[in-house]
């Protein structure tokens, strides 16, 4: 039987940078709680942002936020993981030098950027509701850093190409959006994350349910003998998951949540 489901949010569960889900997830959600089944929202965000979409939920669920980078049970910490300092700086100041590229720190508190385009703010602060704010001095937060989005004007492939031979054996970096690129620790990523509740709660793969759309959904999709990407994700997504599901336009997820829940109640 199925005891934890993890979900993706942007691009699984709703549109990039979208806050809003269908009310029905909370109901489906609830009432899978009910029959001891455990959910956890996994995401590139951070844990603010994913907060402005699950804080109905937030004193039952998991976060899992920053691809694994930070881990809540019930609004309380769990885990963290910090990027090394010194690295970091030295990547960013490499990072600056691309042509559209603008760099997002997340922390603990919220995300910090020295960007000063009005749109990027508008879109990482209003439209993905993350706390935090703009500062005039990024150092000020590097040694709390637990992930670093970078936004490419030219798409996030353009970005990969230009900075991951160089860098992939210091940090973990994943496509996430179609301008973001997330870079993690190395023991950052959400498929560690759920290997790590799944520990905590004494279940195994075969136990749980798993959904993503991109590539920092990859390692998690591996976590689970059900796992589910849409049709659209790129084929090494989609080769990652065991089954397909239904875009978020038709709410694909939340079909499989409630077949589960039959499942689980006829079981009974």
């Amino acid at each position: 039987m199925i005891r934890l489901v993890v979900s993706d949010i942007d691009g699984t569960l709703v549109p990039e940078g979208c806050t809003a889900l269908n009310p029905e997830y909370f109901e489906v959600i609830r009432a899978l709680a009910d029959h001891g089944v455990r959910f956890a929202a996994a995401s590139g965000r951070q844990k603010t942002s994913v907060d402005a979409v699950f804080h109905e939920l937030s004193h039952m669920i998991y976060y899992v936020s920053d691809n694994g980078g930070y881990i809540q049970k019930n609004g309380i910490p769990m885990k963290e993981i910090y990027l090394e300092r010194n690295d970091l700086e030295e990547f960013l100041k490499e990072a600056r030098e691309l042509d559209g590229c603008r760099v997002l720190l997340s922390t603990l508190e919220g995300y910090y950027t020295d960007d000063q385009d009005e749109a990027f703010h508008k879109l990482v602060f209003e439209q993905y509701k993350g706390s935090g704010g703009v500062t005039d001095d990024l150092s000020l937060y590097t040694d709390r850093c637990i992930k670093v989005s970078l936004y490419g004007d030219y798409g996030s492939g353009k970005l990969k190409e230009q900075l991951y031979s160089r860098w992939k054996d210091r940090f973990a970096i994943n496509i996430s959006g179609e301008r973001w690129l997330d870079v993690n620790s190395l023991d950052a990523n959400k498929g560690a994350a759920v290997e790590y509740i799944q520990k905590e709660l004494g279940i195994t793969p075969a136990e749980t349910m798993v959904f993503g759309d991109n590539f920092n959904d990859i390692s998690m999709l591996k976590c689970g003998d059900r796992s589910y990407a849409p049709a659209s994700s790129a084929p090494e997504v989609r080769a990652a998951a065991g089954y397909e599901v239904a875009p978020y336009e038709e709410d694909g997820v939340l079909q499989v949540l409630k077949q589960l829940l039959e499942e689980i109640r006829d079981e009974k």
